[in-house]
């Protein structure tokens, strides 16, 4: 059952009611984790220990967001330990699986783990277009929120429960990236959060360490933006054609963009190290970028999403989306 609105406070209910009335508890995000993804995951399994139950998050294979980065060694330095383990060494027995910021089977973290842990439930807020997981004891999937930890910020309300001031401003940043500095998919209720977030400890000066970037990062960045054409009205497109690059690297160049006068659409384009073209999307609102993605096998919201392509030219993509651009 998907619960949506004033059916929150029944989803926290029966999601309580599985984590206790299991032994194991195992948190698991998407591939390629981001801080919104394994954010929600970090803060979750401190909700965990208050509930007294064992739990693991299903180790990355691979991080690049340099934000999660820092903040994972920012953990580390304060000696506390994240309990990564790799999905082979999972245990299924009484366990019940969350899911983090995804509700496609093809992008979670690992497939063997959603395929052997029966008792299962997603958490997120994203448009799901296909792989949907199914079969779950309960959901929760709210396209209206800005972040899964706008929804793990609600539950801690909801169990009237707290956290160390750290993973507070964990919760922050993440949220604070997933809006573009609250200027994107922010809702009365997410400023409202937000706050909360600051009011239980927060800290501002910490989240602004986590976002900082070195200046050759940023001005590489503005290189590709200053080569950006208009593909149609409003809409604007940029391509990393010289070297390899990676989701982050799209969606950061995507975010920059949407920054100028006159740009409701921002589109960029790269090709990674496994020869797949990457594409990132955002949008003011005004056109739905989850559509255009979706012509791609990808998906997300409506004013942010993505796609991977395989088998295909950063060119030929390029000529794809602009017929679906022109709707043809």
């Amino acid at each position: 059952m998907i619960y949506e609105g004033g059916c929150v406070k029944e989803f926290f209910k029966k999601l309580t009611e599985n984590i206790l009335s299991h032994d194991n508890i195992v948190i698991m995000t998407h591939k390629c984790p981001d801080l919104d993804g394994m954010g929600s995951a970090i803060a979750f399994n401190e909700i965990l220990k208050k509930l007294r139950k064992k739990s693991c998050i299903v180790a990355p294979k691979s991080i690049c967001d340099k934000s999660l980065n820092k903040t994972i060694k920012y953990l580390n330095d304060k000696k506390y330990v994240i309990p990564f383990k790799y999905e082979k060494k999972i245990n299924d027995k009484n366990t019940f699986l969350i899911i983090f910021d995804t509700g496609e089977d093809v992008l979670t973290e690992s497939e063997d783990v959603l395929n052997k842990i029966k008792d299962r439930c997603v958490i997120d807020h994203h448009t799901i277009l296909c792989n949907k997981i199914i079969n779950n004891v309960c959901e929760y999937i709210d396209e209206t929120k800005s972040s899964t930890i706008e929804i793990v910020a609600e539950y801690l309300k909801y169990l009237d429960t707290k956290i160390d001031s750290d993973f507070y401003t964990i919760m922050f940043t993440g949220m604070y990236i997933d809006t573009n500095g609250f200027n994107l998919k922010t809702t009365p209720r997410t400023l409202y959060i937000a706050s909360y977030l600051v009011s239980m400890g927060a800290d501002i000066k910490l989240k602004q360490e986590f976002l900082k970037e070195s200046i050759d990062d940023v001005l590489i960045r503005y290189e590709y933006v200053k080569k950006c054409v208009k593909l149609d009205n409003n809409i604007y497109l940029c391509v990393i054609d010289d070297r390899y690059s990676t989701k982050l690297d799209t969606a950061l160049l995507a975010d920059e963009m949407l920054k100028f006068e006159g740009f409701n659409v921002s589109i960029a384009i790269g090709k990674n190290s496994n020869d797949e073209v990457l594409i990132s999307a955002r949008s003011n609102g005004s056109i739905d970028v989850c559509k255009i993605m979706s012509k791609f096998g990808g998906g997300g919201r409506v004013g942010a999403a993505a796609a991977t392509i395989k088998n295909s030219t950063i060119e030929s993509v390029i000529n794809k989306l602009k017929n679906v651009i022109k709707g043809e």
